[in-house]
């Protein structure tokens, strides 16, 4: 059992970051990254931990500004630019799209267009501008805290929407798969680890990290009947941003 764990460990840290660890994927694939979710909030937090050390090292050398920049470009790539790519592709798909078909092939078109990349311009200087804006007392902890968010919001999505394509996709080992006893234990492990970072108003962020992904599960059920591997990544992405405007609110000027 214990083998097995950590064999869905790993192969959470494979799917969420460019670390490659086991080779095959296997005629199980699919099966096994179902397996995995309730790690997610560990791999947010070794990413977090990454973007931390990025930023505290690289603060000694250059200006924050630049530093600020170094951490949001390491967080692409450490991810591979999986959500941040499924966020230009979210944005495509529903600003251009007309019906259910045409947003799910425009979503699965690996060009991006104009919506698309306006829309990922102006989230990422959005995203920059907002770590920028941290306080620097607070700024390491909401860098190591906001993976953490931003993956555990895949518990209660996959939980509560369908997959909407009749089709496979990464998403479809996720979306309605999770089930209620993975979602309470990957939320009391996220909630150790947000409490443990961020004290009592790290409960107020889960809750509003939750209404957020409700909010966008619905949308994109209404939109499409469902979700995909696209609004997973955009999900991730948007609760990202969301965590540090909440952490710019709550805990400005302590």
């Amino acid at each position: 059992m214990n083998y097995e764990l950590i064999k869905d460990f790993l192969l959470s840290i494979q799917f969420l970051t460019i670390i490659n660890i086991q080779n095959s994927r296997g005629t199980d694939y699919e099966k096994r990254l179902r397996g995995t979710t309730i790690f997610f909030p560990f791999v947010g937090l070794l990413i977090g931990i990454i973007l931390f050390l990025t930023a505290k090292l690289s603060s000694l050398l250059l200006p924050l500004s630049v530093s600020d920049a170094l951490v949001l470009i390491v967080l692409i790539i450490i991810t591979g630019g999986l959500h941040i790519d499924g966020f230009a592709d979210t944005i495509d798909g529903f600003a251009g799209g007309k019906d259910k078909e045409n947003i799910l092939i425009i979503m699965k078109d690996s060009r991006i267009g104009t919506f698309g990349v306006t829309g990922l311009i102006m989230f990422l200087m959005t995203k920059y501008l907002a770590i920028q804006s941290l306080p620097v007392d607070s700024k390491y902890l909401i860098l190591t805290v906001m993976p953490v968010f931003g993956r555990w919001s895949v518990l209660p999505m996959g939980l509560l929407f369908e997959y909407a394509r009749t089709g496979g996709g990464t998403g479809k080992a996720f979306a309605g798969s999770i089930k209620l006893k993975e979602f309470i234990i990957g939320t009391i492990l996220s909630s150790v680890i947000i409490v443990s970072l961020l004290g009592v108003k790290g409960f107020l962020m889960i809750a509003v990290i939750f209404i957020a992904t409700l909010i966008i599960g619905r949308y994109s059920e209404n939109r499409i009947g469902g979700i995909t591997g696209d609004v997973f990544g955009a999900t991730i992405e948007i609760n990202e941003l969301i965590t540090i405007i909440m952490a710019l609110v709550l805990f400005n000027g302590e």
